[in-house]
């Protein structure tokens, strides 16, 4: 009884960082969408200004260094840079939504790998699809067809993010965030220095900078800090159970503060891919709560 116990206070302790990750994360949209820097800048200065705040947990010793590693920090990279590019090139709704597809990709993998996948999943997996279908045909002024491909790509990324981040082990999560971020870091911005583009950074004004330690230190650190925790407690599937309330919340600081505001085909898109989230996590519940009862005869 006290090993059920605690077990479920690890997992209450999980969902409750899944939920912070997913607040953290929603404040993405509205602050990339206030800055008019190039996408690459702001996704390196974000990165690294998050790699060295979180430096200093920084254990050697405690990573599994090996490919596993080296393909956790890539998928890293790529997911993280393409959601800033996608906030830049098509509507919040949108950019947020698609990359939350990631359980098709998971679904995917999962069948590549040749696991027993049940086909109940079909259902809200046909559902997302129908919604990234949709979402494809809005014609909202600030949405572009190369913007949705980025966002759609932004849920691949995702997906193979979250499966290896469950691959690699070690007892120092908050010194892997640091790692990601700095190697995300060394990456793009060493990509804008060829490209000549760090001397936008000295026409910034100080709200700008402001709002780039924000996504540093609380949006982007906070947030991958509290999801990498999580993953310590919980599986990826109930992770996914909470964090899509990201979804919702990111377009709706946008509209709030920005004004901006996807239009009917967009917004019906959006809502299709919701619903097909939604499915997804009762889905999850369900077979997470049959598990539990399981283990507990």
């Amino acid at each position: 009884m006290e090993m059920m116990q605690k077990k479920r206070n690890s997992q209450t302790e999980g969902m409750l960082l899944a939920l912070m990750a997913a607040l953290l994360w929603s404040t993405n949209a509205p602050l990339i969408k206030s800055l008019s820097m190039d996408a690459t800048l702001v996704a390196g200065m974000r990165a690294l200004i998050a790699g060295v705040v979180l430096l200093p947990f920084l254990r050697p010793k405690k990573i599994k260094w090996g490919w596993p590693m080296l393909a956790m920090m890539v998928f890293f990279t790529l997911q993280s840079l393409f959601i800033v590019i996608a906030l830049q090139k098509t509507s919040a709704a949108i950019a947020v939504g698609m990359q939350y597809t990631a359980p098709v990709w998971l679904y995917l993998i999962a069948w590549l790998k040749g696991e027993a996948v049940s086909r109940n999943r079909l259902i809200p997996l046909g559902v997302l699809m129908v919604g990234v279908v949709v979402s494809m045909c809005s014609r909202s002024g600030e949405v572009t067809f190369l913007g949705n491909v980025i966002a759609l790509s932004s849920g691949v990324w995702f997906a193979l993010l979250t499966f290896s981040m469950q691959n690699v082990g070690g007892g120092n999560p908050l010194g892997i965030v640091s790692l990601n971020n700095i190697f995300m870091a060394a990456v793009l911005l060493t990509l804008c220095a060829v490209q000549g583009k760090l001397g936008a950074l000295l026409t910034l004004n100080a709200s700008e900078w402001v709002i780039l330690l924000i996504l540093g230190v609380f949006q982007f650190g906070g947030g991958y800090v509290c999801y990498n925790l999580c993953l310590r407690r919980i599986s990826g599937t109930r992770a996914s159970m909470i964090t899509p309330l990201e979804m919702v919340l990111g377009p709706l600081w946008v509209a709030i503060f920005l004004h901006q505001y996807p239009d009917t085909i967009g917004f019906i898109g959006f809502l299709i891919i919701t619903a097909g989230v939604l499915i997804e996590v009762i889905y999850t519940h369900q077979r997470e709560k049959s598990a539990l009862r399981q283990m507990e005869l």
